[in-house]
């Protein structure tokens, strides 16, 4: 077996996109995992802009009992936006991940233009003000507050979303005062989130894991970053704090499982060691989900 294909057994992708969406996408929840058995993956997170993905999880655990399907919420209009009642309940509901608004976030919204993406267009606009977590003055919003204490006393993952670096850093502030230990500031390479290397190592230092996904390294639309900068991000911090998900199920990609593959594959060959990739792939991931053994 060759080492990418290796490190792929017990492998957890932190972030996958799949259908029914409202975004098109290249495959449904249960392809998914199926093609994660084929990969001997040990467990995939469920990300739908739109809606909660726990019970969409739940039966595609039954139906494919031989990989873990993560439900999530992401905190976007669609589901009532900064909500804590709306957290409570996905939580109740088995989810492992909790994140601040993506595409409904005014930072997205103002880097775009709208709640869409450049060759990722819904069929019907979701109009609506962006979402920001800091109020006039600055400060997170009370029912901020709230969601963080109820993410703190479940101990499930706090996810940044795409806010802006501002909001980010008072985020991860706040949720480790709070007690917040499983905090993973989202897409840490990509373009509308990107941080540099000492922005990204004050995260780590406040108690942040860093995620960073293949999507930039593969995708013909999100295509941005070269394999080798990313390579010498992850060998500076040797694997430590970081995650490596693929941000993958767009229709004009690979599928999440083979990008994951495809870039090991790349990493290794551009000489990160098989032990940071095992740590960004597995050891992280699997104590953000609360994933024993």
């Amino acid at each position: 077996m060759t080492p990418d294909r290796e490190l792929m057994r017990g492998a957890i992708d932190t972030h996958v996109h799949t259908s029914p969406a409202i975004f098109p996408r290249l495959m449904d929840d249960a392809e998914l995992a199926l093609a994660a058995v084929d990969y001997g993956m040990r467990a995939v997170v469920l990300k739908d802009h739109d809606m909660i993905t726990t019970g969409r999880a739940y039966y595609v655990n039954r139906m494919v009992p031989g990989v873990e399907s993560i439900g999530t919420v992401i905190l976007n209009r669609s589901v009532g936006g900064l909500n804590p009642d709306v957290v409570e309940a996905g939580i109740q509901y088995g989810a492992k991940v909790v994140f601040m608004p993506t595409n409904h976030s005014k930072w997205h919204q103002e880097y775009y233009g709208n709640s869409n993406y450049p060759g990722l267009v819904r069929p019907k606009q979701s109009p609506g003000e962006g979402i920001r977590i800091l109020d006039a003055n600055g400060k997170l919003k009370p029912e901020v507050l709230k969601i963080i204490d109820r993410v703190a006393e479940a101990d499930v993952c706090l996810s940044t979303g795409h806010l802006s670096h501002e909001e980010t850093f008072a985020l991860v502030d706040e949720a480790a005062n709070r007690g917040v230990v499983k905090i993973l500031v989202t897409h840490g390479n990509w373009a509308l989130c990107k941080y540099t290397l000492d922005e990204q190592k004050k995260l780590m230092d406040k108690g942040a894991y860093i995620e960073y996904v293949v999507l930039t390294l593969l995708s013909p639309v999100f295509h941005e970053q070269p394999l080798v900068e990313l390579a010498d991000w992850i060998k500076r911090f040797q694997g430590e704090r970081l995650v490596l998900g693929s941000d993958l199920g767009q229709v004009y990609g690979p599928p999440p499982p083979e990008g994951i593959r495809m870039g090991i594959a790349g990493l290794l060959g551009a000489g990160v060691p098989t032990e940071y990739l095992e740590k960004m792939t597995k050891v992280n991931p699997a104590k953000l989900l609360n994933l024993k053994g």
